[in-house]
């Protein structure tokens, strides 16, 4: 919705906007628990931790009828005038366009692991591996929502000066060279260090590619098809990413306790991410509709009128 609403010359910043909801929803969440840890924890463990949620209903519902009173973009409305509402768009992504659909879910896959590796995992592996007070971890994180914060409209505007490539690519050279070295500092059991760590990690693994994939995915993909495709890719990719603290446990039990595997189980889905950011087009500042939709043989007359050269397009309307 943002992005189709946007000039082409701060799409990028203006989608990254959006994202602000992640910190924001992070820092509501960790002081809405700070709050609760004040009651004794047998209560927290029976029913106290169910507050959260149950409060959360209150903003589903302002979520709900924020979407409710928004129009559709003049792009959509423009589709809809014409009758060109894709009918089953995730089996025309899945036939014809399967290309973006794949480059999407490759682009989150770093970002998304990164952000569960040490926004969720490190909280077990701190508390637990390390032995060390809960309190440093929590605030860690809460300073890295902090951050977040500013970060994640940096990178947006960033991304429309020198190019949405460059931001993933640098994102994904940080999440593999950093990969090692993030538990080498975790396991420096220091507060300072493990607040700077998580912080850095969040902030270059995590938010360049969360806030820059905010109007990238969007414009890999044609108006008609853009909301399925978009929202599709995001999802299976998070989706994979999510695999990561089970993925991360497995591998430490498999390695009695070592790291060295969840570092490369990171580098090599920041390759994967990488390589999606290689085949993608570079879509800053260019017009929204922007690629096109990559037509097939079985083209139709209509479409062959606006391909074609002028003299044929000519040719074919006196023929018809």
């Amino acid at each position: 919705m943002v992005v189709e609403n946007s000039p082409a010359r701060n799409r990028g910043f203006l989608g990254s906007m959006v994202q602000i909801g992640w910190p924001i929803g992070n820092l509501a969440a960790i002081g809405m628990f700070a709050a609760l840890s004040q009651v004794p924890e047998s209560d927290f463990l029976e029913w106290a931790w169910r507050v959260p949620f149950l409060i959360s209903i209150v903003f589903v519902g302002i979520g709900l009828y924020i979407r409710l009173q928004l129009e559709e973009t003049p792009v959509f409305r423009e589709i809809e005038a014409k009758n060109e509402v894709a009918k089953l768009p995730l089996l025309e992504i899945l036939a014809r366009h399967r290309r973006p659909f794949f480059t999407a879910i490759g682009l989150k896959l770093s970002e998304v692991t990164y952000a569960i590796i040490a926004g969720v995992f490190s909280i077990s592996y701190v508390t637990g591996h390390l032995a060390m007070p809960r309190n440093v971890i929590i605030n860690a994180m809460f300073l890295a929502a902090v951050v977040a914060l500013l970060m994640i409209p940096v990178c947006g505007w960033l991304s429309d000066r020198i190019g949405r490539k460059k931001m993933f690519y640098a994102s994904c050279l940080f999440a593999m060279a950093f990969a090692f070295p993030m538990f080498w500092l975790l396991d420096t059991r220091d507060p300072l260090t493990i607040t700077v760590t998580i912080i850095t990690a969040i902030t270059f693994g995590q938010m360049v590619g969360f806030a820059v994939g905010a109007s990238w995915y969007s414009e890999l993909f044609a108006a008609r098809l853009r909301y399925s495709g978009a929202s599709l890719g995001f999802q299976i990719g998070a989706a994979i990413g999510g695999l990561a603290p089970f993925a991360a446990a497995t591998l430490m039990a498999w390695t009695g306790g070592a790291t060295w595997p969840i570092s490369v189980y990171l580098i090599v889905l920041a390759a994967i991410t990488f390589l999606a950011a290689t085949v993608a087009p570079e879509t800053a500042g260019k017009a929204l509709n922007w690629p096109t939709i990559k037509v097939d043989t079985r083209i139709t007359q209509k479409g062959a009128d606006h391909l074609a050269p002028c003299t044929q397009r000519s040719h074919n309307k006196s023929s018809r």
